[in-house]
């Protein structure tokens, strides 16, 4: 059975597989580097040593040192999309060298289009870029070569029908081998980023689970223990929600959980995070909060928690819950803080204000 997943935005894969499209890119350049000797060898055999042929030898030799510095590049430059462009550039440095060479060889020699296609196929592979942009430069290049067939002088018509027929075919494949890898790239980040998503959610609710909370909860005590801030914790627990599971089973106290989580979030601020901690308890981690913001946002939740019934299968069931609140104190782990706010006094019904505000307000 097939999954569909969300899709990656284009900035998040990139930054996905930055690290391994690096090392690529360097290794094909690499690879040009060794084949600029053969290639320059080529030319030499076939010209006679005149201006051409310096002119053909100064392109290689800029070929090989834009080569070099672009190496340098990618171990160094952390700019993706500056790094595009240097390929860009590269990539179309190297096919008009290649095509300028091409057209300078002697009439009737066509071996010069197996080199073609393999630096097409090459190209579309081996390089990480938008095929959107890639194949513009290639394709054109292909066209340029089979153009190039007009001037050549091949020894039968089979000779020119094959390369009209191979080189375009190579530029085809190679541009659906490259569509596929970033396909496949793509729905594999994909479903990893949803299986940890899955991972670090509560199932039932869709709320963080524990072992997200407590993650978050380590991160941010240390940012507000460095900058010297505020932070508190709170624990909601649902008053008799055994009773309610034991009575009218596991189903409707799921609907429960499911709405009293709503209803939390709308209590909560914006960057609160709010987690599932067991079965009928739920903890918010609230940034920057003092001990009287924790308590104001404490009666605002309980309040919106039990300001209405919650309907399950045509019935009206009534729900109520204890809220407990902890502020950080110096030496206190993220851990010790959570429990802090379970072992805390609840805010009981009598003490919470009548005329709570039940939207949440920034503290």
């Amino acid at each position: 059975m097939q999954t569909n997943y969300k899709d990656v935005s284009e900035e998040n894969y990139r930054s996905q597989y930055i690290k391994q499209d690096r090392a690529q890119v360097r290794r094909v350049v690499r690879i040009m580097l060794w084949a600029f000797l053969p290639l320059a060898l080529v030319d030499v055999l076939f010209h006679e040593f005149d201006i051409p042929l310096a002119i053909l030898l100064v392109m290689r030799l800029a070929g090989f040192a834009y080569s070099l510095w672009l190496i340098r590049q990618y171990g160094r430059e952390e700019n993706v999309p500056k790094l595009d462009r240097y390929a860009m550039h590269w990539i179309v440095m190297v096919l008009l060298i290649q095509f300028i060479s091409n057209a300078c060889l002697p009439r009737d020699y066509l071996g010069h289009y197996m080199v073609d296609a393999w630096l097409v196929l090459m190209a579309f592979i081996s390089l990480p870029l938008a095929l959107s942009v890639l194949r513009i430069p290639l394709y054109l290049f292909v066209a340029a070569s089979c153009l190039l067939l007009l001037y050549k002088q091949s020894g039968t018509f089979s000779q020119a029908a094959s390369v009209v027929l191979v080189l375009p075919a190579v530029a085809i494949t190679g541009h659906a081998i490259a569509s596929y890898v970033h396909r496949y790239r793509r729905k594999l980040l994909s479903a990893e980023q949803e299986l940890e998503r899955q991972a670090n959610m509560d199932p039932v609710t869709g709320v963080a689970n524990w072992k997200e909370f407590m993650r978050i909860s380590d991160t941010e005590l240390q940012r507000h223990q460095r900058l010297g801030k505020q932070l508190s914790m709170l624990v909601l627990d649902l008053d008799d929600f055994k009773h309610i599971n034991d009575t009218h089973g596991p189903q409707v106290g799921d609907v429960i959980l499911v709405e009293v989580s709503r209803r939390v979030k709308r209590a909560m601020r914006a960057y609160d995070c709010i987690a599932r901690f067991s079965g009928e308890e739920f903890c918010v981690l609230l940034p920057e909060a003092s001990a009287e913001d924790a308590n104001k946002i404490a009666d605002r939740t309980r309040a919106t928690v039990i300001a209405m019934p919650i309907s399950v299968s045509g019935k009206e069931m009534k729900v109520s819950a204890t809220v407990r609140t902890a502020t950080l104190r110096e030496g206190d782990t993220a851990l010790s803080l959570l429990r802090r706010a379970g072992e805390g006094s609840g805010r009981s019904e009598q003490e919470v204000p009548q005329n709570v505000n039940l939207v949440p307000e920034p503290v």
